[in-house]
């Protein structure tokens, strides 16, 4: 039987299509793999969501360790350079200890029921890292103990700071995880850090 045109373009036509439809896939795998690709930022975001996922899994283990152990939440895992007084005499002991090695204080004044003490906890635990040659001592008002080193020191309000070197007090400031507070708190931990390498120059 002879070959019409419309039979010859039916052959012709079904000869290309396995050659279309392999173009057509090594397309797609082209475009699948540029859409695929990960921007630059887009990776970026991915780690510090991971890395976020990470820090707050170990911030909740360090939270049921220390109930676990009957810790309170200024007591659990802190910085060396980091410690919650019981008395007046462990703090003016430990200041005196921190005088006479060229350190600068931080004294923290906080209470157990305070919301904002509580958040900035974890900020100062990272500060206290930053700065291992001042000493942060954390002051709880709580403590019936230590309430007469609130009423002499004057601190009406919390959480509360005092810078102080060699037993004067350099500077007084409240703080909170506001973005201007937590600057403030910074720079009085870079002056004490820099007053002590001018010290040791």
């Amino acid at each position: 039987m002879p070959k019409t045109a419309a039979s010859t373009r039916g052959v012709k036509n079904s000869w290309r299509l396995p050659i279309r439809a392999r173009q057509n896939r090594a397309a797609t795998r082209v475009l699948a793999s540029v859409s695929y690709c990960p921007h630059p930022d887009a990776i970026k975001r991915r780690q510090e969501a991971e890395a976020m996922r990470q820090e707050r899994a170990r911030e909740q283990s360090e939270a049921e360790m220390s109930e676990a152990m009957g810790l309170k939440w200024w007591e659990g895992s802190l910085p060396g350079n980091m410690i919650a007084v019981a008395t007046p005499r462990e703090l003016d002991i430990l200041s005196r200890q921190a005088y006479a090695a060229g350190r600068g204080v931080l004294i923290n004044y906080f209470q157990e029921d305070c919301y904002a003490c509580r958040c900035l906890h974890k900020k100062l635990k990272q500060l206290a890292l930053d700065h291992p040659e001042v000493l942060f001592l954390k002051v709880n008002g709580s403590n019936e103990v230590l309430r007469p080193v609130f009423e002499e020191a004057g601190v009406t309000k919390v959480p509360f700071f005092h810078c102080l070197r060699d037993g004067y007090v350099l500077s007084r400031f409240s703080a909170s995880l506001n973005p201007e507070k937590l600057s403030l708190l910074r720079k009085e931990l870079l002056a004490m850090a820099r007053a002590r390498k001018a010290v040791n120059a």
